[in-house]
């Protein structure tokens, strides 16, 4: 298992590296991303013409972000090695309203999921920090010899680990697998397909190659992102911050097509079929 799925990553890796035109293009939607939900929060409501930018850009964001990962998907489920820009883009405007769509009842579930924990983090008192406000307060906890040691809310643990798995590994998972389905076959054979494509998105394979490109699209991003380096010259740290910035947008990219890439090519290996057992077969 461990040697099919790094294989597949590798196999992803140089089908990306093939087709860095593509690339280029999905790198300029995911940039066009960016920038919209960058005026979107930073734009006030203070007068008409702002309240009607930020419905526009409320409005845009959600339809870049289906884009592009149709383009994502429609580029992971091709069959050929080499793809061209130009089909791929028509494929992906003419199909993310199908993402979109399959995507309704997970967006429903998040939001019922994101309610229940927000019920349930009142009705136990507990308090879910954000990962980026959590874990500079540890590291000044940890440096602090003299503080004592405080007894570990279960609770608050429990929680924070059911948020972690649905949003970071269930819900994400599912949606490439649906929106792979989605793009090789259409929308309503990947409904009718949803236990199937549930069953092979929580295999083992599955899992771990979505748990390894997580390191790559998530973890490095977010600890390079974070990791300050010091310095008493102004454009050093520009520069610095510029570099930062750059490798996370260039991780986060490669490693969710990466990713991608590798579940479609294990959903479509026969290895990943059932087959039945040698034993079996004797028998």
């Amino acid at each position: 298992m461990l040697t099919e799925t790094f294989q597949s990553i590798a196999s992803a890796a140089r089908n990306v590296s093939r087709n860095w035109q593509p690339m280029l293009l999905i790198a300029a939607v995911y940039a066009c991303l960016l920038v919209v939900l960058y005026f979107f929060v930073s734009v006030r409501e203070a007068s008409l013409a702002q309240v009607v930018l930020t419905f526009a850009l409320a409005t845009t964001a959600p339809l870049l972000f289906f884009l592009l990962q149709a383009m994502i998907a429609g580029a992971a489920a091709s069959e050929t090695d080499k793809l061209a820009s130009g089909t791929l883009i028509r494929k992906a405007l003419t199909s993310f309203w199908k993402l979109l769509l399959i995507t309704l009842p997970l967006i429903a579930l998040a939001v019922l999921l994101a309610y229940l924990l927000g019920k349930a983090q009142a009705r136990f008192g507990t308090t879910l920090n954000s990962p980026a406000t959590e874990m500079p307060r540890r590291m000044a906890n940890a440096a602090n010899a003299r503080e004592a040691a405080r007894p570990i809310d279960w609770r608050a643990a429990t929680l924070s680990t059911l948020r972690y798995l649905a949003f970071g590994l269930v819900l994400p998972l599912t949606a490439i697998h649906l929106w792979l389905a989605t793009s090789k076959e259409g929308l309503l054979p990947a409904s009718r397909k949803l236990k199937i494509l549930l069953a092979r998105a929580f295999a083992p394979q599955s899992v771990l190659t979505y748990i390894v490109g997580f390191l790559i699209f998530a973890v490095i991003p977010h600890f390079v992102l974070f990791k300050t380096i010091p310095t008493k010259h102004a454009w050093l740290e520009i520069s610095l911050l510029a570099a930062r910035l750059a490798i996370v947008f260039t991780l986060t990219l490669l490693g969710w097509v990466m990713t991608v890439k590798a579940i479609s090519l294990l959903s479509t290996s026969p290895l990943s079929t059932s087959q039945p057992h040698p034993a079996n077969e004797a028998l």
